[in-house]
């Protein structure tokens, strides 16, 4: 299992938590969702989910998006 940091907005974080094995992956609070479509199509990670912690926009404002393009659980 491996922890990226991924930053966001001006003074946020967004978390991809993968599993190495498979590359499969989980986001956590995506304030944005260009950061992390950048970090994982460079890195061939196949996103699975989204996970948010509460629903201010600087932990969700890159969901829908993801949902989107990753056809996210």
């Amino acid at each position: 299992m491996k922890i990226e940091i991924i930053k966001c907005l001006q003074d946020n974080y967004s978390y991809l938590i993968i599993d190495e094995t498979n590359k499969n992956a989980c986001v956590v609070d995506p304030s944005e969702a260009a950061p992390i479509i950048d970090f994982v199509e460079k890195n061939s990670i196949n996103l699975k989910y989204v996970l948010n912690t509460h629903h201010h926009h600087d932990h969700i404002g890159g969901n829908k998006e993801l949902k989107k393009k990753y056809n996210l659980k």
